[in-house]
C-alpha cells in the first residue's frame, strides 16, 4: 500500500542558492533557476524540493526527458509528495508515457483524494481516452464540494468542449473569470476555452475578441527564422558528414506547422497493424539542441542517430515496421536527421495558410510557439517554415512527401494509399476507421480524432475574414 506523503523537510531552506533558485523560478528565469539548483544540489543531492524545481524548470525549457529524470529522483527522495506527483504526471503526459501517467495520478489521488489538480488530471486523462461520462463522474462530486474552485471549473469547461455542451461550458468559464485573484495561467486557459465554446456556438466576433484577450496576456512573440538553420546546415556542412551506418527504416516523421493536419494522418497511420507511434516526441529536438557547432561532426551525429532510434525502438513489437514521430517542429532538425538516420522518411503536412495561422492563434501554446500570439508573426512563421523545407529538399536526400490537408479530408482513401505507399506499407482499411480506436490522444486535436473525417475545418478563416487583414 502506498505511503501517505512525507511532511516537507525544512532542512536546507536557508541555503542561499536554493533561495535564489526558487526566486528565479517564480520570476520565469528557468535557466538561472537550474544553475542555482545545481549548485545547491551539489551540497544536498537528495533535496526533493530542489530536484522538483530543477525538473520543472527543465520541462519549461523544452527538455521534458531531462525533467522527467529529475522529477523521478524527487519522487524517490520524497515519496507520495503531492506537488511532485502532479508535476511528474504532467511530464509523463507530455512524453506520451500514458500508463505511467495514470499510475502517478492514482498515487496523487491516494495521497490527496480531494486535491483539485489531481482530480483535474484524472478527468483530463479520461477525456483524452474518450471516456466522457467517466470524466463527468470524477468531476461532479468535487464540484459539489468546491463549486467555485477554478481548476475544477476549467476542467468542466474543457469537458463541455468534448461533449459539445457549449452553454454549460460558457457558464463555467464565465463563473471562473468572475472569481477574485485568478491566477494568470488559469485566466488565460479559461479565455481560450471560452473562445472555443463561443466559436462552436457561431459567435465568431466574440470568440475572436476572447482569443485576442488570451494572447495579449503573454506579451510579444518571436519567429523561429530559417536563415540561421540554413547557414548551420549548409550543403558543405552536410556533405562533410558521412551518413550513419545504422540506416534503419523505422522512423516515419510527420512535420509541418502546428494545426496543419499532423494528428489526423498520425491517427490514420497508428491504426495500421505494422505501425506504432510515439506521438509528439521531444527526443529529436532535445538531441539536436545538444549539438553545438563544435559537436556537429560524424561521431556526434551518429550518436544522435543511435539514441533517436533507441527511443523509437522502445515502442516496437515484432510486427512493427514503422514508428511515427509527429512532432511538427521537427522540420527544424531534418539536416541532422538526414545524416543520423538515413533511412528515415518525412511526411510534410500542409493546410491553407490562413486556416493554419488562424488555428495557431486560437491555440493556447503557453510559453512555446510564441509567434502564435500575433497573427502577423504567424504568417511570417508559416513563410519561414516553407523556406526551410525548400532548403532540406535541396541539400538532403531525405524522402519528403507533401500531404495537403484539404486533399486528405476530401478524398481520404486516395491520399492514405499514397501515404502508405510512400511509407512502404500495404493498404489496410483499419486506417480509415481510426476514430474507432481507444488510444489516448493528448494533442489539441483530441476531440476531432474521435470523429470520422470531416470537412468543416476547411476555409474556416472565412468566418473571421474581417479580423485577419494583418495576417
Amino acid at each position: 500500500m502506498p505511503r501517505k506523503p512525507a511532511k516537507p523537510s525544512k532542512r536546507g531552506s536557508a541555503d542561499p542558492d536554493k533561495i535564489r533558485a526558487q526566486k528565479a523560478y517564480q520570476a520565469g528565469d528557468f535557466r538561472t533557476a537550474i544553475a542555482h539548483a545545481s549548485l545547491a544540489l551539489a551540497r544536498r543531492p537528495r533535496d526533493a524540493d530542489l530536484l522538483h524545481l530543477q525538473g520543472s524548470a527543465m520541462v519549461q525549457l523544452g527538455d521534458p526527458q531531462g525533467g522527467l529524470e529529475k522529477l523521478m529522483m524527487a519522487d524517490k527522495a520524497s515519496p507520495m509528495n503531492t506537488p511532485i506527483l502532479l508535476s511528474l504526471a504532467q511530464t509523463q503526459r507530455k512524453l506520451q508515457l500514458i500508463d505511467e501517467m495514470n499510475t502517478t495520478i492514482e498515487r496523487a489521488l491516494y495521497a490527496a483524494p480531494k486535491n483539485a489538480q489531481a482530480i483535474n488530471l484524472k478527468a483530463q486523462s479520461l477525456r483524452e481516452q474518450g471516456r466522457y461520462d467517466d470524466a463527468e463522474r470524477v468531476l461532479a462530486p468535487a464540484l459539489e464540494r468546491e463549486p467555485d474552485n477554478p481548476v475544477l471549473l476549467t476542467a468542466l469547461a474543457s469537458l463541455c468542449v468534448s461533449t459539445k455542451d457549449t452553454q454549460r461550458g460558457v457558464e463555467a468559464c464565465e463563473r471562473t473569470l468572475a472569481l477574485p485573484a485568478l491566477a494568470p495561467d488559469v485566466e488565460r486557459f479559461t479565455l481560450f476555452t471560452l473562445a472555443q465554446l463561443l466559436d462552436m456556438q457561431g459567435r465568431y466576433d466574440e470568440a475572436f475578441e476572447t482569443y485576442a484577450r488570451g494572447n495579449a496576456m503573454m506579451g510579444p512573440g518571436k519567429v523561429n527564422e530559417a536563415e540561421p538553420v540554413i547557414r548551420l546546415w549548409s550543403r558543405e556542412r552536410l556533405d562533410s558528414i558521412p551518413p550513419s551506418p545504422e540506416a534503419s527504416e523505422l522512423p516515419l516523421l510527420i512535420v509541418g506547422m502546428p494545426r496543419s493536419g499532423t494528428t489526423l494522418i498520425e491517427q490514420m497511420l497508428a491504426a495500421h497493424p505494422r505501425v506504432q507511434t510515439v506521438g509528439e516526441s521531444h527526443t529529436l529536438p532535445t538531441l539536436a539542441r545538444a549539438l553545438t557547432p563544435s559537436r556537429i561532426d560524424p561521431p556526434g551525429i551518429h550518436e544522435l542517430g543511435r539514441r533517436y532510434l533507441a527511443s523509437l525502438a522502445r515502442v516496437r513489437d515484432e510486427r512493427t515496421e514503422r514508428v511515427v514521430d509527429k512532432m511538427p517542429g521537427n522540420y527544424m532538425h531534418l539536416g541532422a536527421l538526414s545524416r543520423a538516420c538515413p533511412g528515415a522518411r518525412v511526411i510534410h503536412t500542409r493546410r491553407d495558410p490562413r486556416d493554419t495561422c488562424l488555428s495557431c492563434y486560437f491555440q493556447n501554446f503557453g510559453r512555446t510557439h510564441t509567434y502564435a500570439r500575433d497573427l502577423t508573426l504567424c504568417a511570417r512563421q508559416y513563410a519561414e517554415h516553407l523556406k526551410l523545407m525548400a532548403h532540406w529538399r535541396e541539400v538532403t536526400p531525405l524522402p519528403i512527401l507533401d500531404l495537403e490537408y484539404a486533399a486528405l479530408v476530401n478524398d481520404p482513401e486516395t491520399e492514405l494509399r499514397r501515404v502508405l505507399d510512400f511509407a512502404g506499407l500495404e493498404f489496410d482499411p483499419a486506417c480509415l476507421s481510426y476514430h474507432e480506436s481507444d488510444r489516448t490522444v493528448t494533442t489539441a486535436s483530441r476531440d476531432q480524432v474521435r470523429q470520422p473525417v470531416y470537412r468543416s475545418s476547411l476555409a474556416r478563416w472565412k468566418r473571421y475574414e474581417k479580423h485577419i487583414g494583418a495576417m
